[in-house]
């Protein structure tokens, strides 16, 4: 049973809060056709910055969309990425040929950065834009030798979007708003705890934690800490905090040399409410930090205390350390420089409003279209939709398997990810508007259809999947072969593969879908039938029950925690494969 919760349903509960935002906030606006995508009305002199993520963390990211921080912010939902075609209309509304400059920052989660690399270099080399990356590592929880993920990023992510931000709106160039982001995040620290774990809109509450325990290192989607500790006072649980700050040490040069704070540093400090915390425990927290490294001989210069990236109703609170040695006065200065955020102080209630579409030429039907003459190949049609309506079938009715063993090891949201796919199959498929006829261009439009509307890892990767396929089977044809043999179909799986483990990082034995992925190609490339390479996806899924993970979300959780529970995505491609199998059994 879910939490009692204000919210109107949780499918439209990102739209609401949106709408209510925009209702109360007369210099903010949403692109009319993508409505989780909120610019400023008041830009910068130079350079726009883009940040963005999943809902629940507010008032990150979209209430720093204001003069002097963020110039837009793409809204994903309920701890899912946005999408690529979010990302993109939030740049190209923001940017022009003539000003082709913008900065995405953006924090260390892969679905983040795969969703806002590919939107920038669709930017850059269709759009002709000027787009630079900055991501954001600054979680302590996380060691620096953990995986291939690295550090996620959390609550000190507001700092480089306070000081890059006073940096573009003085009329910094593209490459002083870069430096100053990137001086920042090296200079970052933070660390939180809780005390009970987050409930999602319209999902159960999470189990309760032990009475006598909280979690060290908990982060902000509700996954794992680092440990459970004894339950303490709030000066008990800041000197657990605190101390793993100090011992994680910081990188101020950007080369891995960490150095560690110490007596005489002079910094400023973020304590932040995760959402759970009332105000009254939050100056407890605030007081007992400043204490901690005042007892260190550490200079708290500033101490920001409020909610500034949250994580819905978890009980917890964090801390960030930005080191100041070396750049005080000048950092001082950005973060004292004016900005007109909601999250950095009041603001007026007024109505919002919209703008009409921007001038985006997205192609067809606001999608992008496979540029190439393809006839309808004769007897394939038939087969092609029955294998397509096979997998939505097997992903709609495995929704409720996915979730379970995401609420597991990654953040519950699997089954809702691959269902949200397979539902925009069907309706482009029921519509016409998926042309299962012609090979090539089938594969673009379900390459479409995942980067559209599921978000998060799974989608940017399955988009990248599909045009790998599409560009595979267009040189295929191109090559006088016919696409719809057995030797077209398998390379283009083949090389669909390839470049979701190329792009991803992971390989096999990483806890990921590629660990079904990658098995199934070796079999299809070694001439293996249906039943084989169902087969290999099937047994590459059921090992990862016993893996260790080095790459997606379960690589933050302790290995006692995944054992046993298999790998959604790697289970979701199995599920997909057993639909195309019944297709091709039917067909």
């Amino acid at each position: 049973m879910a939490d009692k919760e204000f919210i109107n349903s949780p499918k439209n509960c990102v739209s609401d809060s949106l709408s209510g935002l925009l209702s109360t906030s007369p210099s903010l606006t949403r692109i009319k056709t993508h409505p989780h995508c909120i610019i400023t009305t008041n830009l910068p002199n130079t350079v726009p910055l883009i940040s963005g993520g999943g809902s629940g963390h507010e008032p990150a990211h979209v209430g720093y969309v204001a003069k002097g921080m963020l110039s837009g912010a793409v809204c994903g939902g309920c701890f899912a990425s946005p999408s690529i075609n979010e990302i993109l209309a939030t740049i190209l509304s923001l940017t022009t040929i003539e000003k082709p400059s913008c900065l995405l920052i953006v924090k260390n989660y892969t679905g983040d950065v795969l969703n806002f690399t590919l939107a920038a270099k669709k930017a850059n080399t269709i759009h002709g834009r000027d787009v630079k990356i900055v991501v954001v590592a600054d979680d302590c929880a996380v060691p620096l030798s953990k995986g291939i993920t690295g550090r996620r990023g959390v609550a000190g992510t507001i700092f480089v979007h306070k000081c890059a931000g006073a940096v573009a709106d003085a009329g910094g160039s593209i490459d002083d708003v870069v430096g100053t982001a990137e001086m920042i995040k090296n200079r970052l620290l933070s660390l939180g705890v809780s005390l009970m774990g987050v409930t999602i809109p319209g999902q159960p509450a999470p189990k309760p934690m032990v009475d006598d325990k909280f979690s060290l290192g908990m982060g902000i989607h509700g996954e794992a800490g680092v440990s459970m500790e004894a339950m303490a006072d709030s000066k008990g649980i800041v000197k657990s905090m605190c101390d793993l700050i100090v011992e994680y040490g910081y990188d101020v040069s950007g080369n891995d040399q960490m150095v560690k704070v110490k007596e005489g540093d002079e910094v400023a400090v973020m304590v932040n409410n995760l959402g759970g915390a009332s105000t009254f425990e939050l100056y407890v927290v605030a007081n007992d930090v400043c204490e901690y490294f005042k007892a260190m001989g550490v200079v708290v210069k500033k101490c920001y205390v409020g909610s500034f990236m949250t994580s819905f109703n978890m009980r917890g609170v964090s801390t960030s350390l930005l080191v100041l040695n070396g750049e005080s006065e000048k950092i001082l200065k950005l973060l004292d420089a004016p900005t007109e955020s909601k999250a950095w102080q009041m603001a007026e209630t007024m109505t919002g409003r919209e703008v009409e579409e921007p001038s985006i030429d997205l192609g067809e039907g606001g999608r992008d279209v496979c540029e190439f003459e393809e006839k309808a190949v004769d007897g394939w049609e038939g087969i092609a939709r029955k294998c397509i309506e096979g997998a939505i079938e097997s992903l709609i009715s495995k929704e409720g398997n996915l979730t379970k063993w995401d609420q597991i090891v990654g953040d519950g949201d699997c089954g809702i990810t691959m269902k949200r796919g397979a539902e925009k199959v069907k309706e482009m498929l029921e519509s016409g508007k998926l042309s299962y006829g012609k090979p090539a261009q089938m594969m673009n439009d379900l390459a479409e259809a995942a980067g559209s509307s599921m978000g998060g890892t799974s989608g940017v990767l399955f988009e990248i999947f599909f045009r790998a396929c599409c560009e595979e089977l267009k040189g295929w044809q191109e090559g006088g072969a016919k696409a719809v043999d057995g030797e077209g179909l398998r390379k283009a799986f083949v090389a669909g593969v390839k470049e979701v483990e190329k792009s991803g990082g992971a390989g096999i034995g990483s806890r990921t879908m590629n660990d079904a992925l990658i098995v199934a190609a070796d079999v299809c490339n070694g001439g293996g039938d249906m039943g084989a390479i169902l087969k290999a996806a099937t047994d590459g899924s059921d090992r990862t029950k016993e893996m260790e993970a080095k790459a997606g979300r379960s690589n933050y959780l302790p290995f006692d925690v995944i054992k046993g529970t298999p790998d959604p995505g790697s289970k979701a491609v199995q599920f997909i494969l057993e639909g195309v199998a019944k297709g091709l059994k039917l067909g």
